[in-house]
């Protein structure tokens, strides 16, 4: 073989090398949002390389595929990157499928509907997701099997503590869900997070020296959670918006950011610029009303006489609450009292975590249910009206609201 020869095979293996290597299928997905569900999807994956990548979307029961080019964001403690696309404009209540770089897999999501006067919104919610990856799948394929409309947890996602040498978690937490909270017929449940403080270096603000309430400190605490979840982004609460019947009220229970202050006055405002909004439901991380731990902890106690009563005075009628990895459900509470006119909490963060044991249900004041169990709860919003079923990640309902006799149970 002649020099030049040797030289243009060398390139082509090069050219063929990369070549493949901008081919290869994402490592991971990740769908949610950061805009109106109705009308807009933020589409992640991770992958090799510096370059932008291209999404094919076309809406469903249609031919052409259009192309998004992605933005490339950091990966935290990785040498991957976040390739982002930002997908707004869409039709409301509609299916579009999407094809991602380097993989012939069509995959697709839905807009969630305009308003609730024809169909109503079901919504898995739970906390705690991944103690072992395998427990964190298991209950995935359940929640999958129910087909609900996205899915919602509440803090504690990787188990990573904002720490480099545990990125491993993290890449596994994408990998599970991008394996398993899948429907049957290919549809990806868009994800919402809230903050946990398995999130963060040393799990509280208070534990990190010089603290400041600013967008680089907490980044620099809680890294997967701010370069990798594209919503609730920074400051690490936010309200996402369906239209005019949900706002979804994201919080932050001491993580890194602080009840008192800003974030109360903003939660505050929140709430009362929502007034006409047919659903607004709290979700955090710590409960106010635990199962587990102590009633009269320090957190538990900033959420009962800082946000509780925001949430009575404005109109909330469910919040949920996770940390305590069990599950529970209170008596509709007001003013600190069990009141058929106040609101009740559902959680407690056992999604894919062991099981703890629960205070004495009959000698705790405030709960109704509680179970030393991994569940999630399936919330069902009809109208103006909402009810629940609550199942473990056997599938067996272990809990309804309003109490009655118990709907169809998968033999799952």
């Amino acid at each position: 073989m002649s020099q030049l020869q040797k030289i243009t095979f060398i390139l082509f293996l090069l050219f063929s090398a990369s070549f493949a290597q901008a081919q290869k299928a994402p490592y991971a997905f990740y769908l949610t949002w950061n805009q109106d569900p109705t009308t807009s999807m933020v589409v992640d994956w991770h992958a090799d390389g510096l370059e932008p990548q291209t999404l094919q979307i076309r809406r469903k029961g249609t031919s052409s595929w259009q192309t998004m080019e992605s933005d490339v964001l950091p990966y935290p403690f990785s040498e991957r990157k976040v390739h982002r696309v930002a997908l707004l404009g869409l039709r409301p209540d509609t299916a579009y499928e999407i094809i991602f770089p380097g993989s012939e897999e069509v995959y697709y999501f839905r807009t969630m509907p305009s308003n609730l006067n024809e169909k109503s919104l079901k919504i898995a919610i739970g906390g705690d997701s991944m103690h072992q990856r395998e427990w964190f799948e298991k209950t995935n394929r359940m929640v999958s099997f129910f087909e609900p409309d996205f899915i919602i947890i509440g803090g504690d996602m990787a188990y990573e503590n904002g720490l480099p040498e545990n990125i491993d978690r993290i890449y596994d937490w994408f990998e599970a869900y991008s394996n398993t909270l899948i429907t049957a017929d290919k549809r990806i449940l868009p994800c919402v997070v809230a903050i946990g403080n398995h999130e963060v270096v040393g799990g509280y603000h208070s534990r990190n020296p010089g603290y400041e309430q600013t967008n680089s400190f907490r980044e620099r605490i809680a890294p997967y959670f701010y370069r990798l979840f594209a919503f609730p982004g920074q400051p690490g609460y936010n309200t996402l918006d369906f239209g005019t019947y949900l706002s979804l009220i994201i919080l932050d229970t001491e993580h890194s950011n602080p009840i008192l202050g800003v974030q109360t006055q903003w939660l505050a405002q929140t709430l009362k610029d929502r007034e006409h909004v047919l659903h607004r439901i709290p979700i955090y991380h710590v409960p106010g009303f635990p199962s587990v731990r102590k009633y009269e902890d320090y957190t538990q106690t900033l959420v009962r006489e800082h946000w509780v009563p925001l949430f009575e005075e404005n109109g909330v009628r469910i919040a949920f609450e996770n940390h305590d990895h069990a599950y529970k459900r209170t008596y509709p509470i007001r003013n600190l009292e069990v009141d058929q006119t106040g609101i009740i909490y559902v959680g407690d963060g056992s999604w894919g975590v062991a099981e703890r044991e629960i205070h004495e249900v009959d000698s705790t004041w405030y709960l109704k249910k509680a179970q030393s169990v991994r569940a999630f709860t399936l919330l069902t919003l009809d109208g103006p009206q909402f009810s629940l079923i609550s199942v473990d990640d056997e599938g067996k309902i272990i809990d309804t609201y309003p109490e009655s006799p118990l709907p169809f149970q998968s033999e799952r």
